[in-house]
C-alpha cells in the first residue's frame, strides 16, 4: 500500500464525500476513487459503502482506518525528523577512493548524499585498497573503500558486491595459454602491483598454494596502465573480469581459463569513528545506492 492511498481514504472518510476530499487534496475525484479502489483491492476489503449522496466507512473501514491514520502520522513524524536531522548535520567528510568511480558507484552516492545531508562537504583520497586501509588507520580519511577480506577488531567492514579477477594475457599468446598448467603460467612475464593491492595479494596466494613463484617484469598500480601493458604484449596479469572481458570482445587479449578469483568490495570506517556524524550520514546513505550486507568484523 501506499502512503497517498491511506491519506486518499482518510480524507474522504473525514468529509464524506469524493468531491469535498478531492478539493482537500487538489486531486480529481477520480483519481481518489482509484487510489481507493487500490487500497481495497490491496486489502480484500471493502472500507466504503457507495450511496447516492456520499461515501459510508464500513465496518471493517472503521476497524482499519485508526491504524491509517497512525501509519501516516508516523511516516509524516519521521519525514520532518529526518528533514531536521539533515539539517543539523555539517562538517567535512573524508572518503579515500580505489578503482574507478563508476564501479564503487561514487557519483550516486555522493549525489544522494549530498541531497540529504546538503551541509556536509566531502574531500576524496584516491589510492590502492592497501594505501587506503592505511589511510584510515591514521586518521587521514573518514571511511574507505576496499577490495578483500580484511579482519581487523578495530576495523567495521560494510560488504557492497563481490568483484571476480581473472589472468588475462595479450592476444598473441592464446596459443601457449591455452591448456597451460599453473606452473607454466608461473614462468610466463607477469606484471606486479603493489604490495598494498588486492591483485598482489590474490595473485601471491594463487601461487603459494602450490609452492610457485611467478615471475614478475613490470610493476603498475594503476588499472589503465595495466591493460596497456597486457594489450601491448609486455606481461599477463590478473585483472577485474568486467575488464578483461572488454579487452576480450574487441580481440586486444585472452583470459586463461584456470582461474576465477573472488574478491569481495567493502567500506570501511574505523569502530571508533562509528558516531561520527559524518560517517554515519554516509551509512544512512549507503544502502540507497548499494545493498550491504550484514556487517563483517
Amino acid at each position: 500500500m501506499e502512503l497517498y492511498q491511506l491519506k486518499a481514504v482518510l480524507a474522504v472518510a473525514r468529509a464524506g464525500q469524493l468531491a469535498r476530499a478531492a478539493e482537500q487534496l487538489h486531486l480529481t475525484q477520480s483519481a481518489i476513487s482509484k487510489q481507493i479502489k487500490g487500497l481495497e483491492d490491496e486489502l480484500g476489503v471493502l472500507l466504503f459503502d457507495r450511496t447516492p449522496t456520499g461515501m459510508t466507512v464500513t465496518a471493517a473501514g472503521r476497524r482499519l482506518l485508526p491504524i491509517a491514520g497512525r501509519v501516516v502520522d508516523a511516516t509524516q513524524e519521521m519525514t520532518a525528523l529526518a528533514s531536521s536531522l539533515r539539517g543539523n548535520v555539517s562538517g567535512v567528510l573524508r572518503l579515500g577512493t580505489i578503482i574507478d568511480p563508476e564501479s564503487i558507484r561514487l557519483g550516486p552516492l555522493l549525489a544522494a548524499l549530498l541531497q540529504f545531508y546538503p551541509h556536509i562537504d566531502v574531500t576524496l583520497a584516491h589510492g590502492i585498497s592497501g594505501s587506503v586501509l592505511q589511510m584510515l588507520r591514521d586518521g587521514q580519511v573518514d571511511a574507505g573503500f576496499y577490495l578483500g577480506t580484511l579482519h581487523d577488531p578495530e576495523i567495521t567492514v560494510h560488504p557492497l558486491a563481490v568483484e571476480h579477477y581473472v589472468v588475462v594475457a595479450p592476444a598473441a599468446w592464446e596459443a601457449k595459454l591455452r591448456g597451460a598448467s599453473l606452473q607454466e603460467l608461473a614462468a610466463m612475464p607477469w606484471l606486479a602491483t603493489p604490495a598494498g593491492s588486492s591483485q598482489h595479494g590474490m595473485v601471491a596466494q594463487m601461487f603459494a598454494e602450490r609452492g610457485l613463484s611467478h615471475n614478475t617484469v613490470v610493476e603498475a598500480d594503476q588499472e589503465a596502465s595495466m591493460i596497456e601493458l597486457v594489450q601491448s604484449g609486455v606481461a599477463l596479469g590478473i585483472m577485474r573480469e568486467r575488464l578483461a572481458a572488454g579487452m576480450v570482445q574487441s580481440g586486444q587479449a585472452v583470459i586463461w581459463e584456470g582461474a576465477r578469483l573472488p574478491c569481495p568490495l567493502c567500506l570501511l570506517h574505523r569502530r571508533a569513528s562509528a558516531d561520527n556524524p559524518m560517517v554515519q550520514a554516509l551509512l544512512a546513505t549507503l544502502p540507497m545506492i548499494w545493498q550491504p550486507e550484514a556487517d563483517v568484523a
